[in-house]
């Protein structure tokens, strides 16, 4: 069966096509969307689901927040939940084989957008420099690295340096960190407002049963249970409220200053029916 024939026949029979990402991280957003009636669940790495949403294989997407501003078309966002950090992130790092005020080419995880910009201005505002980024191949003959999610794990105190970058942004700015918010598209054919209800109750249900998540998932990503508590207790954070949008505004202000984006989308937020803030 072709893509635009599934596509198409999903949407006939009601479900909603939803990409969400594949760490740890985003377990509690997607609690039980996988046995959903109404849900057809897609798992990617974060730099996959910008594309996704763009070109309509998914209704709504987990996005990496800085495929926001350079989307080809424009998004609006669900506010429900995101994952986000206020200190130390533990899951987005840099591992350094030199002082990190020395480093001005950093080898960087494919699979992240976000983090790449993120480090990008860390090295503006902590350094005064600029830092050229290239990907990553093999991270054995590397000075120099940028990672995300659940392989970070496997690399913590095995390096000379370590920059976590949610905590360094934190003591910059005095603000949280947003990383991936849910998204759909401005010109969406789908009934966000249902969506919406589904990933808010998905959210509320995942936060409830953070033990079970824990139980069932943790070891699947390299976590072991007490790392997987602190992680999800100090690391972590899901409120999408006054001041993760205000780190957003900021973190889209100095991407903009510094030319890593084209443009300076304002936050939109989908218009929801049910009024307000669906999840804070």
């Amino acid at each position: 069966m072709n893509n635009t024939l599934q596509n198409h026949q999903e949407k006939v029979y009601g479900r909603y096509r939803v990409g969400a990402v594949s760490f740890f991280n985003a377990r509690p957003l997607i609690y039980g969307l996988d046995t959903h009636s109404r849900v057809l669940l897609q798992q990617k790495v974060p730099a996959q689901l910008g594309r996704d949403l763009d070109s309509g294989d998914i209704d709504v997407g987990l996005v990496p927040s800085i495929d926001y501003q350079v989307s080809r078309k424009d998004w609006l966002i669900l506010p429900i939940a995101a994952i986000g950090s206020e200190g130390e992130v533990l899951t987005v790092r840099v591992f350094s084989r030199q002082p990190l005020d020395k480093v001005d080419c950093l080898t960087c995880d494919t699979d992240s957008h976000t983090s790449v910009a993120l480090a990008r201005i860390i090295w503006h505002l902590q350094y005064g420099r600029s830092l050229t980024v290239k990907p990553l191949k093999d991270i054995k003959s590397e000075p120099a690295v940028l990672l995300i999610g659940d392989k970070v794990l496997g690399q913590l105190g095995r390096w000379p340096y370590e920059l976590d970058l949610g905590e360094t942004w934190t003591r910059l700015t005095s603000l949280p960190f947003v990383y991936a918010f849910w998204a759909v598209p401005t010109e969406t054919e789908t009934n966000a407002d249902v969506l919406a209800g589904i990933l808010q109750r998905t959210c509320r249900e995942g936060m409830a049963n953070i033990d079970e998540i824990i139980e069932r998932y943790a070891g699947q990503h390299g976590f072991d249970d007490e790392i997987a508590r602190r992680y999800f207790a100090d690391n972590i954070v899901f409120d999408f409220g006054t001041r993760q949008q205000q780190a957003l505004t900021r973190f889209y202000e100095l991407a903009y200053q510094l030319q890593l984006v084209s443009q300076q989308r304002p936050l939109r937020f989908y218009p929801s029916s049910m009024g307000g803030m669906l999840y804070a």
